[in-house]
């Protein structure tokens, strides 16, 4: 009897290369609410700009306070000015400030797992992957109750246990989650810190 693999035979390493940038593609946060307010932003400074010049063309132009006086000072300013200065540093530290939001990835709720196919992306929300790590840690004998975070790659795994002082305990629950993570097997490696509390008898 022969497997799928046999069949189809291993994936090259090119294949494998180009389904690990996708997944990881897909399941980059995006931005989206500072690209949202910036577009925004912008749309009503443009819709504002277009209103006034279109108006002056037509030959009656806009009265409104606070964009005639800024086009009369913008009129009179130069270059050497220290409020032109300013306002263009500022303005420079924002697009800067929108740049780095865009380039800088955000928290993700999800981990990618390795499936070595790019037309397949399978990926575990952060609180199944929590569920599923401590359901592995109870399943150790002597546990009573496991509690499981996850940050990054990082994953710490707090236990309770009737066993007063258990020396392989430790050992045994952090055997026991990086055996369900080699079974969920995430495209990045993930390290397991784990500490035991012993109930007092």
């Amino acid at each position: 009897m022969t497997t799928v693999e046999e069949a189809v035979g291993r994936p090259d390493g090119a294949t494998v290369r180009r389904a690990r940038r996708v997944a990881v593609h897909t399941f980059r946060p995006r931005r989206s609410w500072p690209a949202l307010i910036a577009a925004a932003v912008l749309l009503a400074v443009a819709a504002l700009a277009a209103a006034v010049v279109i108006a002056g063309l037509a030959g009656a132009p806009l009265r409104i306070p606070l964009v005639t006086e800024a086009a009369d000072r913008a009129a009179g300013a130069r270059l050497g000015d220290p409020g032109v200065q300013i306002a263009s540093a500022v303005l420079a530290l924002i697009g800067l400030l929108l740049i780095g939001s865009a380039l800088v990835p955000g928290r993700t709720g999800w981990t990618a797992l390795r499936t070595d196919d790019p037309d397949l992306v399978v990926g575990v929300s952060r609180p199944a992957l929590k569920r599923a790590l401590a359901a592995a840690a109870r399943e150790v004998g002597g546990v009573r109750g496991a509690r499981v975070s996850v940050r990054g790659r990082r994953v710490r795994v707090r236990v309770d246990s009737d066993l007063s002082g258990s020396p392989t305990l430790r050992d045994e629950v952090n055997a026991a989650v990086q055996r369900r993570l080699g079974e969920l097997d995430p495209l990045r490696g993930m390290r397991v810190g784990t500490r035991v509390r012993f109930s007092r008898t």
